[in-house]
């Protein structure tokens, strides 16, 4: 009998506390489970989630007609980055009360996040008939159309949303990059510049950079990437704007320089190999933009651009069978229309090679292979002027191409042109001081000059080009270099 009356009064006990609580926490005493709701709310705050998530299961136990209670549950789920069933509980807590905006704006985000922007729109759209112009709608459906690359109507979402709030930074940084993408760079340079005054972010700075990329501004292409870095360092997309920056430079130090950085901040990954692969294509450097890309193959054999440029890669070595695999798909690729101009010109059809070549540099101008590629075509159907064009278009890009160089030396030298091609020589061994082909064409060069116009200073000169050609262990001209030799020996003579 004790322990009966014992047990009843800490059953009394207890209730009057839970009651005590209730009336803590909750608002309106008629509905028991918001007292649920509004701890949940709290632990929420203090990012307890899964306390947050009991007290609201809790809820559900009382009530299954409740809206605030999934609201929370979506966003404790969103919280956590479990967006499939944040959509679900969101869209429960909709049915149950259409009239909230926040309940159709976070649905909307997170079937943004889901990659369904189409019912992301629809979400978005209904946020705005329950609360008309409300900036963060106007962002989430701009962003929704952006995923869906309708960059028009998504800057015009954007700017709706920034007229609505001058403090929505994102949605002004988000126009800014629609209209760069539409190619409205003033517009959008405009954005950018208020923004890095008023708002820097490492956002912006990346945005301002690629726009002064693509207008090729490439000393504030690189001073806005830096920025970018300095505010994160590891802003992989900032590094990438550096690296096209020193390749389309031709500086291969910096290049190289730059990506071994950004994998020295933990960021290595197959795009950055790409990336770097890429830039070597632009610098002509092919054998070691084939390593990157291997690379960047071990580590995601799915990502389709590092085949395409294998593709490219391997057809300056005559192996065209990755090019026969993926041609008819990716046949609008600048690298696969350069390695099928490289195949016609294998098979000495030279003219669909000029053709593939020139489309190519259509799509990319920074794939200046293909003026040597198209120089090297006319030379085969002996349109000399060409040759000299496309050449001299290579030169005014990369006046420090040792090979290009050379090869056009060696062309002018078998039409007799020996003074330029050997003004041609002289700058290759200012890059590559070097190089045994340019100081044996080189010679070749000062010895018709010489015989020319007979000179002591010039039959020096020439000799020691030839002394420089014998110690780096390969001379091609040794009768001629003894025919000058006894001419000096004859003027001392003389």
């Amino acid at each position: 009998m004790f322990n009966r009356i014992k047990k009843f009064f800490n059953e009394v006990k207890n209730l009057n506390s839970s009651l005590d609580n209730y009336k803590e926490d909750s608002i309106i005493q008629s509905l028991p489970t918001v007292a649920y709701v509004n701890r949940a709310k709290k632990l929420i705050e203090e990012k307890n989630y899964q306390l947050a998530r009991e007290q609201l299961l809790k809820a559900l136990d009382i009530s299954k007609k409740d809206s605030l209670v999934y609201k929370y549950l979506g966003k404790i789920c969103e919280y956590e980055y479990n967006f499939k069933d944040a959509v679900e509980y969101y869209n429960q807590s909709s049915q149950l009360n259409e009239n909230d905006k926040e309940v159709w704006l976070r649905l909307g985000m997170c079937l943004l996040y889901s990659d369904k922007p189409k019912e992301a729109i629809e979400s978005f759209e209904k946020a705005d008939k329950v609360t008309p112009m409300n900036t963060d709608v106007y962002t989430g459906h701009g962003m929704a159309l952006m995923k869906q690359k309708k960059y028009a109507l998504a800057a015009d979402k954007f700017n709706k949303a920034a007229q609505i709030s001058k403090y929505n930074y994102t949605a002004i940084l988000l126009s800014a990059v629609m209209e760069s993408r539409l190619g409205e760079y003033t517009k959008a340079e405009e954005k950018l510049t208020f923004l890095t005054k008023v708002a820097p972010t490492e956002s912006c700075f990346y945005e301002y950079s690629k726009i002064k990329l693509l207008r090729e501004r490439y000393q504030e292409a690189e001073f806005y990437a830096q920025k970018a870095i300095e505010y994160n360092s590891k802003i992989l997309p900032a590094y990438y704007v550096l690296g096209e920056v020193y390749s389309i430079e031709k500086n291969i130090e910096r290049v190289e320089k730059i990506f071994s950085l950004a994998i020295s901040q933990g960021l290595d990954c197959p795009e950055l190999h790409i990336e770097w692969g890429n830039a070597y294509i632009r610098m002509l450097a092919f054998d070691k933009a084939e390593v990157q890309f291997n690379i960047a193959l071990e580590k995601d054999a799915q990502i389709i651009q590092t085949k395409i440029a294998l593709a490219l890669l391997k057809s300056y070595k005559n192996d065209f069978s990755l090019l026969e695999e993926l041609q008819e798909r990716n046949g609008a690729e600048a690298y696969i229309q350069e390695a099928m101009g490289v195949k016609y010109f294998s098979e000495g059809k030279y003219k669909d090679a000029i053709e593939m070549f020139k489309k190519s540099l259509q799509i990319d101008k920074y794939q200046i292979s293909n003026y040597y590629n198209i120089a090297k075509a006319y030379e085969k159907l002996n349109d000399n002027y060409k040759v000299c064009e496309y050449y001299d278009k290579l030169f005014e890009i990369y006046p420090q191409y040792v090979k290009g160089l050379v090869e056009y030396s060696k062309f002018l030298i078998n039409i007799s042109n020996f003074e330029e091609a050997k003004r041609k020589l002289e700058k290759a061994l200012k890059v590559e001081a070097d190089n045994v082909e340019a100081l044996n064409l080189l010679f070749l060069c000062q010895y018709t000059l010489v015989n020319k116009n007979v000179c002591e200073y010039n039959i020096k000169e020439a000799i020691s080009v030839a002394k420089k050609a014998l110690d780096r262990g390969r001379f091609d001209y040794t009768p001629k270099l003894q025919e000058l030799e006894k001419m000096l020996e004859n003027i001392g003579n003389n």
